[in-house]
């Protein structure tokens, strides 16, 4: 079995995928894969597959083919959690109890009531011995396969400026920037005083994003996008989430090039006004050939590498697990086509 597909992140949804009572309906509860002596129904890879089809998708129609990518790309996923669940119950692999009460606790947090809480677990066909169970597991198949291929350490300032060195004559040097930018409109019947409280909404969005962020650049970013998504008058904020690919500030004219001058990367400018409007912009990339400007982008770099080497390290490991707990395809439409024949 080829393995070198299975996403590690996706693992982590297929562990806490679950079949409603409605799929052990009409032979969906019907084993499509074995896993060892496990066995992986329909309803729960089709379960999968389509709620994987609708984030992708948002909103738009799920079709037939891929709807049946989806299916593959799911069936894939629960093989490889199901591999790593029989592994952690063969090494009697047990969850600390204090890091499950925390995850749980984490969980729970999210919602504002008891109640919505406990909506929210029956709308997944669970309880909350149900969820504790699924974080249990969730922590045990993280603790095998962190023990077997650590996390990678994070690039250190020694590390980001060799590469900076080895790679400076590819990076571009002109005079743009990237960014994310959050606007709001002003109407012509707007006054002195209306474009005042409009730009004190701005500080205080920004306010917020600075109360907010943290020592991760690719998280602060993320963070002023869901804030512009939620509150910029750029009717395509929602989907975009204010980003500006790389452009000359000077296009956007003066008063717009005069406010981010300064800007250094990972920064958010006070409220200005400018000719889209008012404006706060976040500063995500300045082309200007130091190393300053562009560190937080081989920062990324560093990480999505050695992310991307340790994921490799656990498909091969995943890959020997197979030798273990052979696999099986009992249905051809449920068989990732890219993978050869099972026994």
């Amino acid at each position: 079995m080829n393995v070198s597909k299975i996403s590690k992140l996706v693992v982590a949804v297929a562990v806490l995928a679950t079949a409603s009572f409605a799929q052990l309906l009409g032979g969906t509860n019907l084993a499509v894969i074995k896993v060892g002596k496990s066995e992986i129904s329909q309803g729960k890879v089709d379960s999968l597959a389509r709620m994987l089809a609708q984030q992708e998708l948002q909103g738009q129609p799920i079709t037939e083919e891929v709807m049946k990518q989806a299916r593959a790309y799911a069936a894939v996923n629960l093989v490889a959690a199901e591999l790593v669940r029989l592994e952690v119950e063969r090494q009697k692999i047990n969850a600390p109890a204090k890091k499950v009460d925390s995850l749980l606790t984490l969980y729970k947090s999210q919602y504002p009531s008891e109640d919505q809480f406990k909506k929210a677990l029956k709308q997944v066909g669970t309880n909350l011995d149900g969820l504790r169970t699924k974080i249990e597991l969730q922590v045990e198949s993280d603790m095998l396969l962190s023990k077997v291929v650590p996390y990678p350490t994070d690039p250190t300032d020694a590390e980001k400026k060799a590469y900076f060195d080895k790679n400076k004559a590819q990076i571009p040097v002109n005079d743009s920037i990237a960014g994310v930018q959050i606007y709001l409109n002003i109407a012509k019947t707007d006054d002195a005083q209306a474009i005042a409280d409009k730009k004190a909404i701005l500080s205080g969005i920004a306010a917020l994003w600075r109360s907010k962020r943290t020592a991760s650049f690719a998280s602060n970013v993320e963070l002023f996008q869901q804030l512009a998504a939620q509150n910029s008058d750029d009717p395509d904020a929602k989907t975009s989430g204010g980003a500006m690919k790389p452009f000359l500030a000077k296009t956007m004219g003066p008063e717009f090039e005069k406010a981010v001058k300064a800007l250094k990367v990972g920064e958010v400018s006070e409220a200005f006004q400018a000719k889209q409007g008012l404006t706060i912009f976040l500063m995500a990339l300045k082309n200007d050939g130091k190393y300053e400007s562009i560190a937080q982008q081989i920062d990324m770099r560093l990480r999505q590498e050695r992310e991307m080497d340790r994921q490799e390290k656990v498909s091969a490991y995943l890959e020997t697990l197979t030798k273990t707990f052979p696999v099986q395809y009992l249905n051809d439409d449920y068989k990732p086509k890219a993978q050869g024949p099972q026994q």
